[in-house]
């Protein structure tokens, strides 16, 4: 770990254990909050920009050090704010210090944990990089999740920084909203159970699937889209249909047959495709034929004399088909018959 890192690790572990050493978390309860409601109130009248700035700090610092509180926080933004100040204070402090704490895990774990378990990470990371921002607005939609370690989690992923930013934005609000409302009728709050009810944890839940949903119903459209006019067989002869016999073609045959697939390969012309007839192979037979006139031409050079060196181009071309001859056996329609593919000599 860079000494960069090292230190920021200290820099947050320190206020963390501070927070809880100097007892700061003590004014983060409802209790505190209902007791000081007309103070605070009246400090925002006295000093509305300065309540708002400090208050805003505050939330930020709770929220970006993973701290006990924004609950507590965000009620009180509707019960010193008011709805309409409040939910703007509380929706862009929640999702700014949500990023701080996303940056700070990324910036310190990201490179440690990708290069430690990079392999195991590969297709969780691929599926961040393609659909992050769905995963991201679920667990933001559903308060079953703590945000904290969502914040956390997401920084050692792939995501894009304005994707999370973003995303947290928008997926949080609506829950924001709820506590900020109920924070304008702070009076009848007694404990935060009152604030949300199972069956509006239960629509929490329904929203933040919508997007996985919405998701998988699009695919599915695009699916029927795509296949409109093809009528799906009721059962399939193969596992796997191959198109050309190149090099490609002939491997992936080859390897799902030795897992014993059932195989079907299509060739319209010649097996072996361009590498064996027209590419790789007679390219190849061709420069060692060059190299041999070449070093023969230059012997001289180190002492061999050979004379006139002359190159019979018909019988250089029947070399290059003598060595596509050699190779053709291992690219045959009956090595690969014999392996266990249904061989087809046609277009697809």
């Amino acid at each position: 770990m860079s000494l960069k890192k090292l230190l920021l690790l200290l820099v947050i572990v320190a206020l963390f254990i501070s927070a809880f050493a100097f007892d700061l978390t003590q004014y983060l309860s409802l209790d505190v909050l209902k007791e000081k409601q007309q103070q605070l109130n009246q400090l925002f009248v006295d000093y509305p920009f300065t309540v708002f700035a400090i208050y805003f700090v505050i939330y930020v610092v709770t929220t970006a050090l993973s701290l006990p509180g924004a609950t507590i926080l965000t009620l009180g933004s509707g019960a010193i704010f008011g709805l309409g100040w409040g939910l703007l204070l509380a929706s862009f402090a929640a999702s700014f210090g949500a990023f701080l704490a996303f940056l700070s895990a990324r910036f310190i774990l990201h490179d440690w944990v990708q290069e430690k378990f990079g392999d195991r990470l590969t297709a969780i990371n691929r599926g961040m990089e393609r659909d992050g921002a769905f995963y991201l607005l679920s667990l933001r939609l559903v308060p079953l999740f703590p945000f904290f370690v969502i914040n956390l989690v997401m920084g050692l992923t792939k995501i894009k920084v304005w994707t999370f930013y973003w995303v947290s934005q928008v997926g949080m609000l609506l829950g924001t909203a709820v506590y900020v409302n109920a924070g304008t009728q702070l009076a009848q709050i007694s404990s935060l159970g009152d604030v949300v009810s199972a069956d509006l944890i239960g629509a929490f839940v329904l929203l933040g699937i919508f997007p996985l949903i919405a998701k998988a119903v699009l695919a599915f459209l695009k699916r029927r889209k795509a296949f409109k006019g093809y009528k799906k067989p009721k059962s399939f002869d193969n596992n796997l249909v191959v198109i050309g016999a190149g090099s490609a073609g002939l491997v992936s045959a080859y390897i799902a047959s030795a897992v014993k697939a059932k195989v079907t390969l299509i060739e319209k012309h010649k097996m072996g495709g361009d590498c064996l007839n027209t590419g790789c192979v007679p390219s190849k037979a061709l420069l060692h034929v060059a190299e041999l006139a070449h070093n023969a031409r230059n012997a001289s050079r180190v002492g061999v004399s050979i004379g006139k060196v002359s190159v019979d181009f018909k019988q250089v071309m029947q070399q290059v088909q003598s060595v596509i001859k050699d190779i053709e056996p291992h690219d045959s329609v009956e090595r690969y018959t014999k392996l266990g593919v249904n061989v087809e000599q046609g277009e697809a």
